[in-house]
């Protein structure tokens, strides 16, 4: 069995939203520590098209 380890904060997940609060967390000396899958970046980098992304200003 391995030693528990603890942390302040664990982000779960390496797309978009899981490095932005990283990033933030980072900045507020939270010393986040982000959990990815097989390949970083999530599940965005597997699609071929995003139609609802904030900021698109011909409103989707």
């Amino acid at each position: 069995m391995s030693e528990t380890k603890h942390c302040r904060l664990l982000i779960i997940g390496s797309g978009p939203a899981g490095y932005t609060a990283a990033v933030y967390a980072a900045r507020a000396n939270l010393d986040p520590v982000l959990i990815t899958g097989m390949e970083q970046g999530g599940q965005l980098t597997t699609t071929t098209e995003v139609d609802n992304w904030p900021g698109d200003y011909e409103g989707v």
